[in-house]
């Protein structure tokens, strides 16, 4: 007598979503959630919100200032992690590169991807001392995690044949990449940078937290001093920096999708 196939995936699905919802309903007894908490937490919610208002607009000349320091972090940060990403992306693809290096680069690349900007920002805050250089550093490596794992993934979805085509005339390794490989997978780094430098400007806001420089450094040092009213207008022109760089990120990227 056969089993019904049909049967055998209904089965399957019902114990997955079993549990699945049994993996969530764990996971929320650790939140340690009562309504309580969030009855409790209205009126100083309230009250920090109605201390926002209004924006100390005297402190607008120094945020901008803080806010262009954050712009040069990004950009620098993001452009030498893209730069240290492509050699190492190279020596991760699996179609060009040897298993062993594969594997061992891969390994790398985890390892970096894995530890967060803030705790980058902390390392080079130690090594380097506060300021923005620490902050530039906390997002090359940043940046180097997750574009190496972008930039390998885009490189083993290339034509072989093209490869093979330079190989056959005796090209050497970096005549290989630049004309073989980067030119298949320049639309992929492009928009990819774009959306890293996007991504970068929120964490940059963060890395001030740790003294690693920018506009999140002031944001930390008036919530510090309960100073809600300059914290009001931080908010402001980082929302408008966000905004700015997402904007510009997404028409560039439509460019090239064009």
């Amino acid at each position: 007598m056969q089993s019904n196939p049909y049967s055998i995936r209904s089965t399957k699905t019902f114990i997955v979503v079993i549990l699945t919802i049994a993996i969530f309903f764990w996971a929320f007894s650790a939140i340690e959630f009562t309504p309580e908490k969030i009855i409790d937490g209205i009126p100083p919610l309230f009250d920090f919100l109605y201390n926002l208002y209004p924006p100390d607009i005297s402190v607008a000349p120094t945020l901008l200032e803080s806010a262009i320091e954050t712009i040069q972090m990004v950009l620098v940060g993001t452009l030498l992690g893209t730069v240290l990403a492509l050699p190492i992306a190279a020596m991760a693809s699996s179609n060009i590169a040897p298993k062993p290096l594969v594997a061992v680069t891969r390994m790398y690349l985890m390892m970096v991807r894995t530890i967060p900007s803030l705790v980058w920002a902390l390392i080079f805050v130690i090594v380097v001392g506060l300021g923005t250089l620490a902050g530039v550093f906390a997002l090359t490596f940043y940046t180097l995690g997750y574009l190496g794992k972008l930039y390998y993934e885009a490189i083993e979805s290339i034509d072989m044949d093209t490869v093979e085509g330079v190989v056959a005339v005796g090209a050497n390794g970096t005549q290989i990449f630049s004309h073989a490989i980067l030119p298949q997978v320049m639309p992929h780094l492009v928009n990819n940078f774009f959306f890293m430098i996007e991504y970068n400007v929120r964490h940059a806001a963060i890395l001030g937290f740790v003294g690693a420089g920018g506009i999140g450094f002031y944001i930390f040092l008036y919530l510090q001093s309960f100073s809600f009213d300059k914290v009001a207008m931080a908010l402001l022109v980082l929302l408008v920096l966000v905004i700015g760089f997402d904007r510009l990120s997404l028409e560039v990227r439509k460019k090239l999708i064009q």
